[in-house]
C-alpha cells in the first residue's frame, strides 16, 4: 500500500504519528508515550530534557525503518518498543536497589525544587542575598549530579570506601616481628 510521501514526512516528523499512518500504532503509541515522558521529566529535572530529542530522532529513522522493511517485504512485527508488561516485569528483578533509589532520589529532587527552592529564594531574597541564592540554586542540582554519578560510576567500578573503625590497628611492618623476637 503506497503512502504519500509529504505525509509520510510531516508524520515522521511527530513522535510516533509516523508509525501510526503506516498502522504500527502500539509502537506508534509507545513512541509518543515516550516522548511525553520524556518531555515531563526534563520539565522537573531540566538535565532530563536532553531525551526528548534523542526519543524525536528515534521516531523519525524509525518511520523511514518500518517503511524500508515494508518494501523490502519483511515486515516488522507492531509491538510496544519496551515489550509486553510481563517482559517488562521479568527485567527489573523485585528487589532491585538501584530503581528504590533512583525513586527516592527524584521525590526528593521534586521536594526540593517545589518545597525548599521557594522557601529559600524568600529568605534569601529578605536579607538582601538573592543573587547569591539564584547562583547556588542554579549550580547545586549540577554538582549534585556530578557527586551521584561519581559515586555510582565508583561502585561499578568496584570501588568502596574503606570504613575505619577506632579499633582498627595499623599492620605490623614487616620487620618490626624479627626484630622483637630478638630481645
Amino acid at each position: 500500500m503506497k503512502k504519500n510521501a509529504l505525509l509520510t514526512f510531516i508524520f515522521a516528523c511527530i513522535p510516533g504519528a509516523g508509525q501510526m499512518y503506516y498502522g504500527y500504532m502500539k509502537r506508534g503509541l509507545s513512541m509518543i508515550t515516550l516522548f511525553c515522558v520524556s518531555v515531563a521529566l526534563g520539565s522537573i529535572i531540566s538535565v532530563l530534557i536532553v531525551a526528548a530529542p534523542i526519543v524525536w530522532m528515534y521516531s523519525f529513522f524509525d518511520t523511514y525503518d518500518l517503511i524500508r522493511n515494508l518494501v523490502a517485504g519483511n515486515p516488522k512485527p507492531d509491538a510496544l518498543l519496551l515489550g509486553n508488561i510481563e517482559d517488562i516485569q521479568k527485567m527489573i528483578p523485585r528487589h532491585n536497589r538501584l530503581i528504590g533509589w533512583a525513586v527516592v532520589l527524584f521525590g526528593l529532587w521534586i521536594l526540593y525544587e517545589n518545597l525548599v527552592v521557594p522557601m529559600l529564594s524568600a529568605i534569601f531574597d529578605a536579607i538582601g542575598m538573592g543573587g547569591w541564592w539564584r547562583w547556588l540554586d542554579y549550580s547545586l542540582p549540577s554538582l549534585v549530579v556530578a557527586v551521584l554519578l561519581i559515586i555510582l560510576g565508583g561502585r561499578l567500578l568496584g570501588i568502596h570506601p574503606r570504613h575505619h573503625s577506632q579499633n582498627d590497628e595499623m599492620p605490623p611492618y614487616p620487620g618490626d616481628h624479627d626484630h622483637h623476637d630478638n630481645h
